[in-house]
């Protein structure tokens, strides 16, 4: 290994530490009780060494929103089936982000509270990752369209339109259960059956109309 590629890979380290730093604070104090000089304490760093890697602590949540992003994406990649129809693979996916939304809590955190005002913050490279063809809402996308095409899934709505849709009423109920968990509790509703029903009045609307 040359000397380049040592310092390729030595970077590369430093940088996972950061944002390994980073994430273990977020977590577990939120994304708005950490400050850059507590990462860069507790990466074991100088904070101006910190800054030649990240140069906000809106860069670093988009880091962890990253990782996060990475994790979703492999889940629902691995219960594609290309022998099943578009709308029977909508739905394993939906199962998918629901085992996500349970193994992963601080990913999925970090997902939701990176609002379009941190996104605004980011450098136009940064944002086009959320367009990139191997991102979980581009896959998402896709496989709508395949459901169109395949005629399990209506033609009423265009797939960009139907993958925000579905993607913003699943978070927003996912969301609804991490934050205010106490009022399904007095309302007498279970978590499980509500999501469950979500996907049920969900499916039924994705539905080609004969």
């Amino acid at each position: 290994m040359g000397i380049p590629e040592r310092k390729a890979r030595e970077k590369q380290r430093r940088f996972n530490e950061i944002v390994d730093a980073a994430e273990k604070l977020f977590f577990r104090l939120g994304f708005d009780g950490v400050t850059m000089d507590d990462i860069a304490r507790e990466a074991e760093l100088a904070k101006g060494t910190l800054y030649l890697y990240f140069k906000s602590r809106e860069d670093l949540h988009y880091a962890i929103v990253l990782r996060g992003l990475d994790i979703l994406n492999r889940l629902i990649h691995e219960v594609y089936d290309r022998l099943k129809t578009g709308l029977e693979n909508i739905r394993k996916m939906g199962e998918a982000y629901v085992r996500f939304f349970k193994e992963y809590p601080g990913y999925f955190s970090a997902i939701m509270y990176f609002d379009a005002i941190r996104f605004e913050k980011l450098q136009p490279e940064d944002k086009l990752k959320i367009l990139d063809t191997n991102s979980p809402l581009m896959f998402f996308i896709d496989v709508l369209k395949e459901g169109q095409e395949d005629g399990s899934i209506t033609h009423d709505v265009p797939a960009a339109e139907l993958a925000v849709i579905l993607w913003s009423q699943v978070s927003g109920v996912f969301d609804f259960i991490a934050l205010r968990g106490k009022i399904l509790d007095l309302l007498g509703i279970d978590p499980s059956e509500l999501i469950n029903h979500q996907f049920n009045v969900l499916s039924n609307g994705l539905q080609e109309k004969n």
